[in-house]
């Protein structure tokens, strides 16, 4: 790879080349201002004009908070295969993961075709084998906490860099400082031959380039800049000065590569963590709306992106004891956007059929909307079940009682084997605080008549403890802990094997995950935790899908 960045002296022009001798990996430093952007945005345009998808692919994580890659993402650049735009360290960490396992593929490959390099390898197989290139800005956010993650990116960062050169693998770091306690490990650094050096404090300007060379603090100009391929030793020094790349005319640049592509490459997989993800990008859940199916032993709800290369975060509904899902946190819009999620996901593997509990037909879904009348989403719910054809599904307040005892008489039919009818059913409760026919019964000391029907708060805990094993699900938002434990016993916060958690106290966090994390979340970020699951997943909950865009799924 040789693709010019910018000029040194008059006439000669500076090229940045990977891929000879030692030269395989690029480390770039240079304070706010010295123009590492505009060194990146040239260098990554320049590359994919001078070569083609079929040649190289390109892996860009940015970890500022910009929109530094954007445009790539936007214009769909045929190079790309990850754009993470304002990326988090997880989503970081998966693409490394991805590319370490591309790395041991290609190791398998090539020991199969008795090739040592990738010219060799496509010499003799005739098969075209790209090069890869892994873009990193500020990698140094990898490492601000010193825990498992980062040592694990630091791991495999230096296989990427010590084993990439014999599989056409590349990597570029870029970072305003190389300081601090917690950094990629100095044997790493010292195996990128390549060092590009712009204004810098002295201690980075030592760092960047070698003890004995100095020269990169003498830099004084924004695109003034220093190129090493010598590990930075002296002698290897070359001043030049970044090319300017206007960014209209870089975006007419990429225009015509996409337009040069015409479709024949898929779309880079995106990123964007400043934004909540988009039902309607859900590839499964597209495929799932084009082919309904129905699969007796689970049911599947997707809740939003993974922050990790991976399939959407989902939770699986099987007819299991506590088998439910709880949110639990203060963001209502973001609770509400959820639970239309999940209807939408679930509606095309239920069929059209409604069982029937004592000839009448049960809704699917039954709808508890504690949405407050004055607030902005009030009437959500309510219309977005008519928009899925699903009107029935809203419950009226004054009916309430009589659906959960509909529910209820649904489950002693299952119970008493007095129908085969097993299809699922859901409860959902958006605002549990905010319903006190579901609450539990206060301490009556058991002079409670036995004669009489049922509260709804009792049958509701029976439906939670008993349904699941009998198709019955529910799926309940509660603002936060301490309003779940007024409105259910102690034992019922067992009854939800899956639960989201969103922003909430360090206490509720630990009491429910054994851990703060859910303390340190930001917006648009969400916890999903397994009864089983070690360690909870990180994910991008899907922002509230338009009616209009649910009308068109009728």
């Amino acid at each position: 790879l040789d693709v010019p960045i910018g000029r040194a002296g008059a006439t000669k022009r500076q090229m940045l080349a990977l891929g000879k001798g030692t030269a395989q990996h690029t480390l770039i430093v240079g304070k706010t201002g010295s123009g590492k952007s505009t060194l990146l945005h040239a260098f990554i345009t320049n590359i994919a004009l001078h070569y083609s998808p079929d040649e190289l692919e390109l892996y860009l994580i940015d970890f500022k908070e910009g929109v530094e890659f954007k445009m790539y993402a936007a214009l769909t650049l045929p190079h790309a295969k990850v754009v993470a735009i304002e990326s988090e360290r997880e989503f970081g960490l998966s693409v490394l993961q991805r590319l370490d396992g591309i790395l041991r593929e290609r190791g398998e490959a090539f020991r199969d075709a008795g090739a040592n390099d990738i010219a060799s390898y496509r010499e003799q197989t005739g098969k075209v084998v790209p090069r890869i290139l892994l873009v990193v800005d500020e990698f140094q956010i990898f490492f601000n906490e010193d825990d498992k993650l980062s040592n694990e990116a630091a791991q495999l960062i230096d296989r990427l860099v010590r084993q990439g050169r014999a599989f056409g693998m590349h990597v570029l770091l870029g970072s305003q400082t190389l300081g601090g306690s917690n950094s990629l490990p100095r044997s790493t650094i010292d195996q990128m031959a390549v060092r590009i050096a712009l204004q810098c404090s002295d201690a980075d300007a030592q760092l960047i380039l070698s003890k004995d060379n100095t020269a990169a603090r003498l830099l004084s100009r924004p695109g003034e800049a220093i190129y090493n391929d010598a590990n930075g030793l002296v002698e290897g020094n070359d001043p030049f000065q970044v090319v300017w790349l206007n960014e209209d005319h870089r975006e007419t640049l990429l225009a015509g590569l996409k337009e040069r592509a015409d479709g024949a490459y898929p779309p880079p997989l995106v990123f964007e963590g400043n934004l909540p993800a988009v039902l309607g990008d859900n590839p499964m859940l597209r495929e799932l709306m084009a082919h309904p199916t129905q699969d007796a032993r689970s049911l599947t709800a997707w809740l939003g992106d993974a922050i990790a290369i991976k399939d959407p975060t989902a939770a699986v509904f099987r007819a299991q004891s506590s088998s439910n899902l709880l949110l639990v946190g203060q963001q209502e819009e973001a609770a509400l956007a959820l639970i239309t999620s999940s209807i939408v996901a679930l509606r095309p593997q239920l069929g059209i059929n409604s069982p029937t509990s004592g000839g009448e037909p049960l809704p699917r879904f039954t709808v508890l909307d504690g949405t407050p009348d004055d607030a902005e989403h009030a009437d959500y719910l309510r219309r977005a079940m008519t928009a899925l054809g699903m009107p029935e599904a809203a419950i009226e307040r004054s009916a309430i009682p009589s659906a959960i005892e509909a529910l209820h008489a649904e489950y002693e039919r299952r119970q008493k084997n007095e129908t085969p009818d097993r299809s699922p059913l859901f409860l959902i409760v958006h605002g549990l605080a905010r319903f006190r026919e579901l609450r539990k019964a206060e301490d009556d000391y058991s002079f409670r008549k036995s004669e009489g029907p049922k509260p709804p708060g009792e049958l509701f805990a029976t439906l939670l403890r008993d349904g699941p094993v009998f198709g019955i699900h529910a799926i309940v938002w509660c603002d936060t802990l301490t309003n779940f434990n007024r409105s259910l016993d102690r034992q019922a916060l067992k009854e939800f094997s899956q639960r989201v958690l969103f922003q909430m106290s360090s206490a509720d966090s630990s009491h429910l995950l054994d851990t703060p994390a859910a303390n340190r979340l930001d917006r648009n970020r969400a916890l999903f935790t397994l009864e089983d699951q070690p360690r909870p997943e990180k994910f991008r909950p899907y922002g509230l899908p338009e009616i209009a865009w649910l009308k068109t799924l009728k």
